[in-house]
């Protein structure tokens, strides 16, 4: 199974020559499942809190939020050079003038050197493209789809209302466009085949994404999940750590080398986290625990 990887770490050294971190925002968007548009329940594993920084917040201005992200950032990791990251809930969804008005808020921003937008694939349209097109000819731009799972029984169990065609046209509309593009994944969804992680390694590497973000299931309190594994944990099957390593080491084998990864693991605050728990894992330690399995 050896074979190598690379990281979103590699990629930013080769095309900025440097690390660059990136500072979460919240735009003040909502979701079309969250907002009546799709539903109002939202995707059954969702809490955006688990993953909101402590600045993050649409009550405080692009720019305020990106002087108090550089300023815990840059003391944590010692670092200099930042992405604006739209990471809260969909990145795409408003009103073509207030995406605008927004981005270019941020990437105006003196220590941003790119802008990168979290986002669904339902969320993706031909204004928004051409929008992003245009901020392309002005800084670095990067997409991150949330394709969570190319299978339509698993994107209907876990209420996400839309299909993987959805997901595939998105990608193909932005590749097309030129614009970097980066396809979320969460391993271990309910009704999830054997072979998804070569079936999901294949066609993301068909579709020639730039990057891959990976994690695994996690119940984290407020979510739908939560409810359904309170009720009878036995029904929601959760990775392991030594099972999610695995799951990753077969996915990296049917990868496209050429396709960076992002991230391989998530970690949800302890005070919201109910399953499964990895101890002290952090992504250093996940990817030494990889590569020593890959390597065997």
């Amino acid at each position: 199974m050896n074979k190598a990887f690379k990281t979103s770490s590699d990629w930013a050294k080769i095309h900025f020559g440097k690390r660059i971190q990136k500072i979460p925002l919240d735009g003040g968007f909502s979701c079309p499942n969250r907002d009546g548009k799709l539903s109002k329940k939202g995707c059954i594993y969702c809490n955006n809190k688990s993953f909101a920084p402590f600045y993050s917040s649409e009550a405080k201005t692009i720019t305020q939020q990106l002087d108090e992200g550089i300023n815990f950032f840059s003391k944590r990791y010692d670092c200099k050079n930042f992405f604006a990251y739209f990471q809260t809930y969909s990145g795409t969804y408003a009103p073509i003038e207030i995406l605008e008005k927004k981005y270019l808020e941020a990437i105006n921003h003196s220590q941003i050197e790119g802008l990168i937008i979290s986002t669904r694939p339902d969320c993706i349209n031909n204004s928004i493209i051409n929008l992003l097109t245009e901020l392309k000819k002005k800084t670095y731009v990067r997409v991150e789809i949330g394709v969570e799972s190319f299978d339509d029984k698993v994107l209907s169990s876990i209420n996400r209302c839309h299909d993987s065609f959805t997901a595939k046209k998105a990608i193909i509309d932005l590749k097309d466009a030129n614009i970097d593009t980066s396809a979320h994944l969460i391993f271990g969804l309910p009704n999830e085949p054997d072979d998804s992680a070569k079936i999901y390694a294949n066609i993301l590497s068909e579709l020639k994404v730039d990057f891959v973000k990976l994690h695994h299931l996690q119940v984290v309190k407020g979510s739908k999940m939560a409810e359904l594994y309170e009720k009878n944990p036995y029904l929601v099957k959760l990775h392991t750590l030594e099972s999610y390593i695995a799951k990753v080491a077969e996915f990296l084998t049917h990868l496209d080398e050429g396709i960076y990864i992002e991230r391989f693991i998530n970690r949800v605050p302890r005070n919201l986290l109910i399953a499964p728990k990895f101890g002290d894992i952090n992504e250093n330690k996940f990817i030494e625990k990889l590569k020593q399995t890959m390597e065997t």
